[in-house]
């Protein structure tokens, strides 16, 4: 175990043993993954709490500056616990992209890997993810409503999927993100399997049941059948109802910010994209 991690581990910011990093990114069964981790009894950290709880986005966002635009230092372990994972056992989803970062902070938990076929993956992730973040509305929202009164959710959402899949931060980034997407997805799990020791390192296979995945973790087999998740109508859902939540708080504050001009222009926009 690693000096930091020794160091941090008995902060008493941690409810719960750090048993999984479930490391494939958005849209690999990541809900599914997650329900069975739940089954099993491990409380799970899944991006969709970044849509129900969206004070938590200036977290993300403070990683993500320091992991792909050198602003600040890295998140310590204790900053992770204390802030976003104490009380889970388990890590999924938005967490698959700050890898190496958790990999060093939570040596002593165990890796999972579900790979989809990539032009599935590829069809989901460019309909459910990239569709929902990069649209008139988010940009609207980021331009005026969380740069003046916040929360940073979609700007922390878009500073992850930007600086991961290297749009560099510039213009037409869903073209690039949707250019870059493949091989970023093929990079991701070769770079995870040169550097996770094959014992502590799950490929599991979307199919094959409970068996694999309670032999890997220790776990008894749960008499419930494998969770399967809807995850695109999920997303799809939580994401226009945290969108349309914060067009609508954020314009009532942001009149009292903003020329009443502004305000007015934006409750007219809003008002016409509602339906």
């Amino acid at each position: 175990m690693s000096a930091t991690a020794t160091a941090s581990s008995t902060d008493g910011s941690r409810t719960v043993p750090m048993e999984i990093l479930s490391l494939g990114p958005s849209r690999t069964a990541t809900a599914s993954m997650a329900e069975a981790y739940e089954v099993l009894g491990i409380p799970t950290y899944h991006g969709y709490r970044l849509i129900t709880y969206p004070s938590e986005g200036a977290v993300w966002e403070r990683a993500a500056d320091a992991k792909f635009n050198s602003v600040g230092k890295p998140l310590t372990r204790e900053e992770w616990d204390t802030e976003l994972f104490g009380e889970f056992g388990a890590l999924t989803d938005l967490c698959a992209y700050f890898w190496e970062e958790l990999l060093a902070v939570y040596p002593e938990a165990k890796v999972v890997l579900v790979e989809r076929d990539i032009d599935a993956w590829y069809r989901s992730f460019t309909d459910g993810v990239l569709s929902g973040l990069y649209n008139s509305r988010v940009d609207f929202i980021i331009d005026y409503i969380e740069a003046t009164v916040g929360p940073r959710t979609a700007t922390a959402s878009r500073k992850i999927f930007g600086g991961y899949f290297g749009t560099g931060g510039g213009p037409d980034q869903d073209a690039v993100v949707r250019r870059l997407a493949k091989e970023r997805y093929r990079e991701h799990f070769r770079r995870i399997r040169e550097v996770v020791p094959s014992e502590r390192l799950l490929d599991y296979e979307l199919g094959s049941g409970w068996g694999p995945l309670c032999k890997f973790l220790g776990k008894e087999v749960p008499a419930l059948p494998f969770p399967k998740v809807n995850e695109s109508e999920i997303l799809k859902a939580r994401v226009r109802e945290a969108t349309m939540k914060t067009l609508r708080n954020g314009l009532a504050k942001l009149a009292t910010y903003v020329a009443a001009p502004v305000a007015v222009v934006g409750l007219a926009w809003y008002m016409t994209t509602a339906s």
